[in-house]
C-alpha cells in the first residue's frame, strides 16, 4: 500500500492543519516580532535585576531569575494574549513572594501585561488581579524591604489609582481612534458607493439620450427610404424630396451622437444638449418629423420660461421618443397634437396621435422608449402616462416638476 497523506480527524485544529486554518482565520499563534524583542528586552532586563537583588540581600539567585524570566517573558503576549500574559506575570508575583525572592523583577511584566489587559482585554479581570495585587503587597511581607505602613499602603494605593487611570486613558484614546478609523472608512466607503452610483446614472443618462437621438432619425431615415422606394416609379420629385430628408435625417443622427460622444471624452460637451425652450431645438425636431410625412401641430400655453435646464432637456426628449413612437408605429399621414403648459410649478406635456398613418411606411421599435420616458420623469420627481385612446391614436402625458435642484 502507498503512503495516504493529509489523514486526521476531520474538524481538528492540531499540527500544521490547524496553524494554516489559524493563519488563515486571521489567529495569530506567536507574536509578532516587535513584541518579541520588546519581551526579549523585558526578560533581560527582570532576570539582571532579580539577580543583582539577590546578590545585595544575600538570597538564593536562581529560584529568583527564573521567575523573573517566565514574568518577563509574558510581555512578548501583551497583543496576543494579554489576559493570559497577565494572569501569568501575576503568578509569577505570587511566587516570588512565597519563594521569599524579592518581587522588584516582576513589577514591570506586570504593569506592562495589566495595561494591556485593559485596553483590550478583559478589564474586570484586570481589576480583580490589581486589587489582589494590592493586598499581596500590602499584607504580605517581602525579605530586604521594610514592613509597609499607613502612609506607605495609602501611598502604594495611589499609585495603583494612577496606574487604573492612565490604563482607562489608553483604553478610551484608543477606542476613540478605531471610532476614527471606522468612521473614515465608512466615509470613504460612502463616497465610493456615491461615486459608483453617479457613474451609474451617468451611464443611464448617456445610454437613454443615445437610444432617443438614434431611434429618433433612424425612424425617421426608415419612414424617408420606405416613401421613396413606394414613390420611385411614379414620383421622381418626391423620391429626391426623401432621399434629401434621408441625408438630413443622418447628418442630424451624426451630430447629435457626436454630442453625447464628447460628453464621454470631456467633463463639458462641446455642444448642449437640446432644450425643450429658449431654443430651435423643438422647431427642428418638427420640421423633421414634417419632412417625414406626417403632419405636427404644437400648441403652447402662453411663452414658455426660461427652465431649468434638467427639466428643459427632459422635457425635449420625451417629446422626441413620443413623437419618435408615432413614426414608428403610426406611419407617415399621421397627425401629432404637442401641448405643452405650465400649471402649478410644473411643465405638462402630452403628445396624442390619430393613429391615421399608412402602415407600410411604418417602423419597427426597440421596446425601451417608454421605460426611459418614464425614467427621465421619475428623475425628476414627476409622472409619466402612457397608453392608447379609445377612438384610435395613442397618448403620452408627462408632469414634470419645475425645482432649480432638479437632477437629470
Amino acid at each position: 500500500m502507498g503512503h495516504r497523506r493529509g489523514l486526521g480527524v476531520p474538524g481538528a485544529d492540531t499540527g500544521w492543519n490547524g496553524r494554516r486554518r489559524a493563519l488563515r482565520s486571521g489567529t495569530r499563534l506567536l507574536p509578532p516580532r516587535g513584541d518579541l524583542l520588546f519581551g526579549a528586552v523585558v526578560m533581560t532586563v527582570a532576570v539582571a535585576t532579580a539577580a543583582a537583588l539577590a546578590v545585595h540581600h544575600g538570597l538564593a539567585w536562581t529560584a529568583g531569575c527564573l521567575v523573573a524570566a517566565v514574568a518577563g517573558a509574558t510581555v512578548a503576549w501583551w497583543r496576543v494574549g494579554p489576559t493570559p500574559a497577565l494572569l501569568t506575570a501575576f503568578g509569577m508575583y505570587l511566587a516570588d513572594t512565597v519563594l521569599g525572592v524579592a518581587a522588584a523583577p516582576v513589577f514591570l511584566p506586570l504593569i506592562v501585561t495589566f495595561v494591556a489587559a485593559v485596553v483590550i482585554g478583559r478589564r474586570w479581570i484586570a481589576y480583580v488581579v490589581l486589587a489582589a495585587g494590592y493586598l499581596v503587597a500590602v499584607g504580605v511581607p517581602v525579605p530586604g524591604w521594610s514592613a509597609p505602613t499607613v502612609l506607605s499602603s495609602a501611598g502604594l494605593a495611589a499609585w495603583f489609582l494612577v496606574l487604573a487611570a492612565g490604563a482607562e486613558i489608553v483604553r478610551v484614546r484608543r477606542q476613540a481612534r478605531r471610532a476614527r478609523a471606522a468612521e473614515l472608512a465608512s466615509e470613504t466607503e460612502a463616497h465610493q458607493e456615491q461615486a459608483l452610483r453617479r457613474a451609474g446614472e451617468e451611464r443611464l443618462r448617456i445610454a437613454r439620450d443615445l437610444h432617443d437621438v438614434l431611434a429618433h432619425q433612424l425612424a425617421l431615415i426608415t419612414v424617408q427610404a420606405n416613401a421613396g422606394l413606394a414613390l420611385l416609379p411614379r414620383d421622381p420629385l418626391a423620391t429626391e424630396q426623401a432621399l434629401i430628408a434621408i441625408k438630413d435625417a443622418g447628418n442630424a443622427a451624426l451630430g447629435e451622437l457626436r454630442s453625447v460622444l464628447d460628453t464621454l471624452r470631456a467633463p463639458t460637451p462641446n455642444r448642449p444638449s437640446p432644450r425643450i425652450s429658449g431654443t430651435r431645438d423643438l422647431a427642428e425636431l418638427l420640421d423633421a418629423v414634417r419632412a417625414a410625412g406626417l403632419a405636427v401641430h404644437a400648441h403652447t400655453a402662453g411663452a414658455l420660461p426660461d427652465l431649468p435646464t434638467p427639466v428643459d432637456q427632459a422635457a425635449y426628449r420625451i417629446v422626441q421618443e413620443a413623437v419618435t413612437n408615432a413614426i414608428r408605429h403610426a406611419g407617415a399621414g399621421t397627425r401629432i397634437e404637442l401641448h405643452l403648459a405650465l400649471r402649478a410649478d410644473q411643465l405638462e406635456v402630452t403628445v396624442t396621435d390619430d393613429g391615421a398613418g399608412s402602415p407600410g411606411n411604418r417602423a419597427d421599435g426597440s421596446g425601451k422608449g417608454l421605460p426611459g420616458m418614464r425614467e427621465r420623469a421619475t428623475a425628476l420627481g414627476g409622472t409619466l402616462a402612457a397608453g392608447p385612446l379609445p377612438g384610435g391614436g395613442y397618448q403620452v402625458a408627462a408632469a414634470l416638476p419645475i425645482r432649480e435642484d432638479a437632477t437629470p
